[in-house]
């Protein structure tokens, strides 16, 4: 009876992949294909007992006919013939696939954009800055789902990003935290994080007076001031302009003033300011 060929309907399993995130389903996906199929009796038990193996279907390829407010997502299964010939085997001949077309009815999600928020903890090593800002690509994301839910939402945050001692350029790849209900077309964000290395520099310099009235002079104490800055070991060279600003506002000056707030103008970008000493100073206002 094994050896003798049987005319049967077997069950073919089905598995969907890469779900359409702005889609909701509005009826489930069958699990099983059915293949009529003509095969010797120890093929067909050897099946039963020991099949494994689906047919996967693929959203992404899948053919498409809108509806309102919506679409389906259908393939014509002979297409699939192939597939399904080597799931049962060589000694099965398909006869017959049903349905002849597999037809997933969508509705539209509600979607809404929302920036993504890095989770991070990031240490550079010593010496070393960011050249610029951290970048995330995408900075925002979209999310599908129930209005609800979304109403709700403010942002998408990702897993923590724990870098220590970073001392070069650095790409890397970190997973989104999407909140369950929720689908999203990105899984991931990229990061990019440049560095570079920076020298400190103390640098004293007198203190300039501005908009001091005309007949009178400003004494200072103390009249010098002492400035830590840092910036980029490669513009090393411009230490050695004059570069630096350091001023009061004789503006400011009141009767109740009895002192002056120091201040640095027109720092070039790249250079940062770590600190002022003094950061203020006395006076004395002398008539002419």
């Amino acid at each position: 009876m094994l050896s003798k060929t049987h005319e049967t309907t077997l069950s073919v399993p089905v598995n969907y992949k890469n779900y359409p995130a702005d889609l909701v389903e509005i009826n489930s996906p069958i699990d099983f294909i059915e293949a009529r199929v003509k095969a010797p009796g120890f093929s067909i038990v050897f099946y039963h007992f020991f099949n494994f193996k689906t047919l996967k279907l693929d959203y992404e390829i899948a053919n498409s006919k809108p509806l309102k407010n919506g679409k389906n997502l259908f393939w014509i299964l002979n297409s699939k013939r192939e597939k399904v010939a080597k799931i049962l085997g060589s000694s099965m001949e398909i006869m017959d696939l049903s349905p002849e077309r597999l037809i997933v009815p969508f509705a539209n999600k509600t979607k809404k954009e929302v920036p993504i928020k890095l989770f991070d903890d990031i240490t550079l090593k010593s010496e070393y800055w960011l050249s610029s800002e951290i970048q995330l690509k995408p900075e925002n994301i979209t999310i599908y789902g129930d209005q609800n839910v979304l109403d709700s939402l403010t942002e998408i945050s990702t897993e923590l990003l724990k870098l220590d001692n970073v001392f070069e350029n650095t790409s890397i790849k970190v997973d989104l935290i999407i909140p369950e209900g929720l689908q999203t077309k990105e899984t991931e964000l990229s990061v990019t994080i440049k560095v570079e290395q920076f020298i400190e520099q103390k640098m004293t310099q007198k203190v300039k007076v501005e908009n001091l009235k005309k007949g009178y002079t400003l004494k200072l104490f103390p009249n010098e001031i002492s400035a830590t800055i840092r910036l980029p070991k490669n513009k090393y060279n411009f230490l050695k302009t004059d570069f630096l600003n350091i001023t009061v506002d004789a503006s400011e000056l009141d009767e109740n003033t009895k002192r002056l707030k120091v201040q640095i103008n027109n720092l070039p970008s790249f250079v940062k300011l770590e600190r002022l000493y003094p950061q203020e100073v006395e006076f004395l206002l002398i008539k002419d």
